[in-house]
């Protein structure tokens, strides 16, 4: 199978809700580690030479490991995005789908991409997002543990962020 020429943003979306939803999480904010945990593979911590994340995927026993770099320095928000985002390339069955050893740098862009969208759908669910939108990016961020920039990015991707407040000050003048 080719790699799509763009990226495939509503199947992404809609991969990524099915999955939570087939999770049956309730509370924020979301762990990815024990989602790795949940559907049994495997997640380890080691040196990546400046990689963030990896994930292995044996093709004889259908086992995923997820490798995340030990730099230090990293934020805890950013590891849980990259954890999530590994997660999306395997729900989104990229390793299964295509081959990998062959893809071109513009290939990894998609596919990268898709992986994005499913971490946000992961780590910041649209419904929950939609429900609290009467708050501030802050409060937001800190509900779902993610980064102020992070929720930005995602509020934006979403068509949401103008009817969110943007801060404090904004909830006083209304």
């Amino acid at each position: 199978m080719n790699v799509p020429k763009k990226p495939r943003y509503e199947y992404a979306k809609q991969v990524g809700r099915t999955f939570l939803k087939s999770l049956n999480i309730k509370s924020y904010p979301i762990d990815p580690i024990k989602i790795v945990y949940l559907m049994k593979w495997k997640f380890e911590i080691d040196d990546l030479c400046g990689e963030e994340g990896y994930t292995f995927y044996n093709p004889k026993t259908k086992n995923y490991c997820i490798i995340i770099d030990n730099a230090q320095g990293i934020k805890k928000q950013r590891c849980k995005f990259t954890i999530a985002h590994e997660i999306g390339h395997i729900i989104m069955n990229h390793y299964t789908s295509f081959d990998i050893s062959s893809l071109t740098d513009d290939d990894f862009r998609i596919l990268d991409l898709e992986a994005d969208i499913v971490a946000g759908e992961i780590l910041m669910p649209y419904i929950s997002i939609r429900k609290n939108l009467n708050r501030n990016i802050l409060y937001l961020a800190n509900k779902f543990d993610v980064s102020y920039s992070a929720m930005e990015t995602r509020l934006k991707f979403l068509d949401l962020y103008n009817l969110c407040y943007k801060n404090n000050s904004d909830i006083m003048s209304k």
